[in-house]
């Protein structure tokens, strides 16, 4: 376990990485950090401060400059950024001027943190130097990679806290970053053991966030050096969500539990678009060019390129969505009305990616309205890709019912791998039945359509549903009196199926239906992320566990045609699109994507069992 945590540890870079969990480290032993990394700041060589006991029991100051990997000559001196210069700076300027007046009197220990260990050509220097400065006031410490080692495995990984089964399944999941499938799995397991062990207190919550933490951080150093970061993106998903239902009863009183609970969550997250950003760097210069992430995927299987491309496709909506997130300042996702340059980058690389890959424009599976419905939103948040969106909508509806006439691959609402592999099984009328039974997908599409004032995709859908989908039960997906429970774990089906809604060429009655079932479900409201005005965590949940996103979350997107009377209406702004829009093709190309979809229901509001 310790070599794992030392090569972990070898891995970080400075800025960010090792500085970001030295803080927690230091709280886990007790100490107080006043001063925490920053930029924009003058810190005169100090990443971290902090106050705490040495092994006599002296308070002392402690003062952390930190560099990542091993320290070797470059590292150590010739440059402004060397350590030796930061060293300088603490001791000529910090200690002076900067140690709060609390702490003057007391002694200082400067500490020289890399992950890695000091090079033998350098050893004499580094010693040399701490020879010369060390005074009867001030000290220095090496806290090398095998010092930051023994602290975390005394500190956060203790053997009371973190047995031997949890410690195996972490080194299981670092051992197989390469088949993703399998290290999420231990991955899971190891977190569903951090968070069922019995926690009295809300600093023992605190505390459980944070071996999660250091955990996936673990992970990800792993998976990145490994090339391959699917299974820590994945893994951070399924993090943020059990510590959001740890932490939730508390995160918004006004107690100091709750700031640290905050701040635990908070990197927790930052974590997650750290992944994200690894993830993406290998996707975001091919999403422009046509069938490049298609032909990236390494599969002559229609139905694994499918896979890949939709989930890519929700994987950057939401990290859009988060970015919308943070620049509003509603409750519920709403058209922004000023320019941000991350978000508008994002939004044209999902519009790309919709645009040159035309399986997006022919899901195989009926789950796979998930994913559409989180790109709908984050092109519709953005403001300016509407004539895009009315282009997507018309293409979906055209070449999912010319799929389904011609008996190719149209979508299935079973969506096991298996069940879409052989997909369609056969051509003839009982087995379109049956794998149409329900669907998600085209009352989505529906409303879209209309919102957008597409009637010639409206009239499409209107007849391809009186013509072949009479059997079809449409539906949509609201959360229950249980989903607060489970919305967040994923250990249960939960909710209520709206069902038979109906879509006709007018479309006005199918939006009537839903906005007042909208009105009528209190339990929306009432789920911790939407109370707390985190919504994005709800829609991690819908596409992490395969739910279908909740119409509160969408509606208010739409532009036209809302009644206000029920309560859905948003402020817009529409600011026009490119002028490329995406073409409806009709090849019946064929596509595929997801695992079993939520239960079809021919009753209008029932619970999903």
């Amino acid at each position: 376990m310790k070599l794992v945590i030392q090569e972990y540890l070898a891995a970080l870079r400075e800025r960010d990485e090792l500085d970001a969990i030295l803080p927690n480290l230091l709280s886990e032993m007790g100490f107080i950090v006043y001063s925490r990394p920053s930029r924009g700041t003058r810190q005169h060589g100090v990443d971290v401060a902090a106050v705490g006991r040495d092994t006599n029991g002296e308070q002392k100051v402690y003062l952390f400059s930190v560099k990542q990997g091993d320290l070797g000559r470059a590292d150590w001196d010739g440059t402004p950024q060397a350590l030796r210069a930061s060293l300088n700076e603490i001791r000529d300027v910090y200690v002076r001027t900067s140690i709060p007046s609390e702490y003057r009197r007391l002694n200082i220990v400067i500490c020289l943190v890399f992950g890695g260990y000091v090079k033998e050509a350098v050893r004499q220097e580094v010693e040399g130097y701490i020879t010369d400065n060390t005074t009867s006031r001030v000290t220095y410490e090496q806290w090398n990679g095998d010092v930051l080692a023994d602290l975390i495995l005394r500190g956060i990984l203790r053997e009371e806290l973190f047995p031997d089964p949890m410690r195996s399944h972490l080194r299981k999941a670092v051992a197989m970053v390469e088949e993703p499938d399998i290290a999420y799995s231990h991955f899971r397991s190891l977190v569903d053991g951090i968070i069922d062990r019995p926690a009295r207190t809300q600093a023992q919550r605190i505390t459980k966030v944070g071996e999660i933490n250091i955990c996936l951080w673990i992970l990800f150093t792993w998976a990145r050096e490994a090339g391959n970061v699917e299974a820590p993106y994945r893994a951070s998903e399924y993090a943020i969500l059990r510590a959001w239902d740890l932490l939730k009863d508390f995160l918004c009183t006004s107690t100091k539990a709750a700031t640290d609970a905050g701040i635990a969550f908070n990197e927790l997250v930052d974590l997650h678009f750290k992944v994200w950003n690894v993830f993406a760097e290998r996707i975001a210069p091919n999403v422009a060019k046509r069938h490049a992430i298609s032909v990236a995927v390494g599969s002559s299987s229609s139905l694994d390129i499918n896979l890949k491309v939709h989930d890519l496709l929700g994987r950057l909506a939401m990290r859009g969505l988060w970015l919308a997130w943070s620049n509003s300042e509603g409750n519920l996702p709403a058209v922004l009305t000023a320019e941000q340059a991350e978000l508008d980058t994002l939004a044209l690389q999902l519009f790309h990616l919709i645009d040159n890959n035309p399986a997006l424009q022919s899901p195989i599976c009926d789950e796979n309205a998930i994913d559409i419905n989180l790109a709908l939103m984050l092109l519709a948040a953005h403001g300016r890709y509407q004539p895009a969106i009315a282009s997507w909508v018309q293409a979906l509806i055209r070449r999912t019912s010319y799929a389904f006439v011609s008996h190719s691959a149209y979508p299935s609402c079973k969506c096991s791998y298996w069940d879409l592999v052989g997909h369609p099984a056969e051509k003839t009328d009982e087995y379109r039945q049956e794998a149409t039974a329900g669907s998600i997908l085209y009352p989505m599409l529906a409303l879209w359509a209309l919102g957008y004032d597409n009637q010639e995709a409206l009239t499409e859908l209107a007849k391809f549903k009186a013509d072949h989908l009479q059997h079809c039960n449409f539906q949509l997906w609201f959360p229950n009196e249980d989903s607060e429970a489970h919305l967040y774990r994923g250990t249960d089906r939960h909710g209520d199926a709206l069902s038979g809604i109906p879509v006709d060429a007018a479309g006005a009655e199918a939006l009537e239906y839903v906005q007042a079932e909208c009105a009528a479900n209190p339990f929306f409201d009432q789920l911790s992320a939407v109370r707390l005005g985190h919504w994005p965590i709800v829609l991690m949940a819908c596409r992490h566990y395969r739910l279908p996103i909740p119409p509160q979350l969408w509606l208010g997107l739409l532009p036209n045609r809302l009644d206000p009377a029920a309560g859905l209406e948003r402020e817009t702004d529409l600011r026009g699109g490119p002028g490329k829009c995406i073409e409806a093709e009709k090849d019946g190309a064929r596509s595929g994507h997801g695992e079993p979809a939520p239960p079809q229901r021919s009753r209008r509001r029932e619970e999903q069992g």
